[in-house]
């Protein structure tokens, strides 16, 4: 049995569709980059006039740093008035917090701008709204240093980024969607704001393990969300949903599973999906993170949601047992090349690789 749902949540909601069709054509913009790893390894660097000049960019200030965010907005969506914001997981690979030093994975590329807007526009159809995908800092086009990744700095920076996108683009809120790292700020985020509805955590690393940081500078420090669990609990306006294979090889499903504990017993309601992904890590969940969005979105009831997430979880497996080919996380992961990519060009039913 590949999922449980907890049905403390005495709400009733309307059932929503689980996906649309990942045929749908996609124009790449004018203008589209190439971001090297790289580029990334060494951190990104702008000014304030490289950033004012970079489309959809916005400049912020957290903890007494500057960065240039990157955001990729679905253009010609219907309501724009509350997007969807994707976070997605950790690129780089391991970091050893002792030496600094990435440890590459041999499937680590560079990135296509036109792949992020893509899976934006993606999300944006199915739900027939608005969708945005938020670079984190020092990758995917914002500037700074992915070293910061998991910190307070990084939750920072991400909720002032919210905040100037927001102001820009007049919205009232937000709905968020995060995989494993971006999952981690997506819990983080539900403790600092509260124009979130619908808050989809797909495996994060929910309750990390303390970092060692500077005695001088405690904004390089892991954020626990679990340590901040009161204004979690009194956040009322946020749909939170948990999703987790219970085989996961990167991140414990037993924290993700006592994030939800903590939060339950604390009498704060959370929906725990339990799946199967397909990679070698057990670790990808967006497709299924998307199906119970979809829920959120229509108002769906918990069980509903349970329903189509556990369809898929059997639509997936079946086909899987069809082709057991071995493929990598990213290679599961990556969307069509555009180089060889046909007229009609399909949209990925996961963003765009990461390690």
């Amino acid at each position: 049995m590949f999922l449980s749902v907890d049905t403390a949540v005495s709400r009733h909601w309307g059932i929503g569709a689980a996906l649309l069709a990942a045929s749908l054509i996609f124009v790449a913009p004018a203008g589209a980059e190439i971001i090297t790893v790289a580029e990334m390894l060494r951190g990104i660097t702008k000014t304030p006039e490289q950033c004012s000049a970079t489309p959809q960019a916005v400049w912020i200030k957290a903890l007494g740093r500057s960065y240039c965010m990157r955001y990729y907005l679905a253009p010609g969506s219907k309501d724009g008035r509350r997007p969807i914001v994707f976070l997605q997981g950790d690129r780089l690979g391991v970091l050893n917090l002792r030496t600094g030093a990435f440890a590459v994975p041999e499937g680590e590329k560079d990135i296509q701008t036109d792949d992020l807007l893509r899976f934006a526009i993606l999300l944006a159809r199915e739900s027939k709204s608005t969708a945005i995908y938020l670079a984190r800092v020092g990758v995917e086009g914002s500037s700074g240093d992915h070293r910061v990744r998991h910190s307070v700095l990084e939750l920072e920076a991400t909720n002032a980024a919210l905040d100037a996108i927001k102001e820009r683009h007049r919205f009232e809120g937000f709905h968020l969607l995060g995989q494993s790292g971006g999952a981690h700020l997506v819990a983080g985020l539900l403790g600092l704001r509260r124009d979130i509805r619908c808050a989809v955590i797909g495996s994060g690393p929910l309750m990390p393990v303390r970092r060692s940081r500077p005695p001088d500078d405690p904004a390089l420090e892991h954020f626990n969300p679990v340590r901040n669990v009161e204004p979690i609990v009194h956040n009322k306006t946020a749909r939170i949903m948990v999703v987790t294979d219970p085989a996961d090889k990167k991140v414990s499903a037993a924290r993700q599973t006592a994030f939800v504990r903590v939060l339950q017993n604390s009498g704060r309601a959370v929906e725990h999906y339990l799946v199967q992904a397909l990679d070698e890590n057990r670790h990808g969940v967006v497709a299924y993170s998307r199906v119970a969005l979809q829920g959120c979105l229509r108002n769906a009831s918990a069980e509903e949601v349970a329903q189509q997430v556990e369809r898929l979880v059997n639509l997936r497996v079946n086909a899987a047992r069809q082709k057991p080919e071995k493929r990598t996380d990213a290679q599961r992961e990556a969307p069509a090349s555009p180089n060889n990519a046909s007229a009609s060009q399909r949209l990925p039913l996961q963003p765009p690789p990461r390690p």
